[in-house]
């Protein structure tokens, strides 16, 4: 059968075209609102100095003790961000001859960041800590808080060491933060 237009069938297909042209006109404005909200998240910059202190408490380390590192980041970039409580804790590794890690990449770790206005990012990562006057880079996965799903890149130098664990560097110490930055 040959097609036949008529004046029925063109408005049909014309009622049809235009809802698929209006759909498609409020969908395109939805995606890209979608992509932008998921980009709102990511956090560019860091901190840029800061003071930690390192202590050993009971745990579950191979010599029954843990390591917190605490203290401050400051001089932060981030938007209404001016400093944060970084607090971590892993466990002391005599096997590697302190609570450093060196030799294995680092220690696995966990932590927080309380920034100052108010947010909390949780991390898991590996801490290393270098001997004293050298540098080490630490980094961090962020599972929640400002800068989830990033990496933070910590890059410390430890400026002092207290003592001596299990033959080992371990014990409380004083690091420096060079960096925190996001990435």
């Amino acid at each position: 059968m040959p097609w036949r237009v008529t004046a029925k069938g063109t408005e049909m297909r014309f009622q049809r075209s235009a809802s698929i042209l209006i759909g498609a006109t409020f969908a395109i404005p939805a995606l890209t609102g979608l992509a932008t909200t998921a980009n709102a998240d990511i956090v560019v910059g860091g901190c840029y100095g800061g003071q930690l202190t390192t202590t050993n408490v009971p745990g579950g380390g191979s010599v029954g003790m843990d390591t917190n590192v605490t203290g401050g980041l400051t001089d932060c970039g981030l938007p209404g961000i001016s400093g944060g409580m970084l607090n971590v804790r892993y466990p002391f590794n005599v096997v590697t001859g302190s609570n450093s890690g060196t030799g294995a990449g680092g220690n696995p770790a966990n932590g927080t960041i309380a920034w100052s206005d108010g947010s909390v990012s949780v991390l898991s990562g590996n801490w290393v800590t270098s001997p004293v006057g050298q540098n080490a880079i630490s980094t961090f996965g962020v599972l929640s808080g400002p800068g989830a799903g990033q990496q933070l890149v910590l890059g410390t130098r430890q400026i002092a060491n207290a003592g001596s664990v299990g033959g080992g560097s371990g014990g409380a110490g004083e690091v420096m933060v060079i960096d925190a930055l996001f990435h």
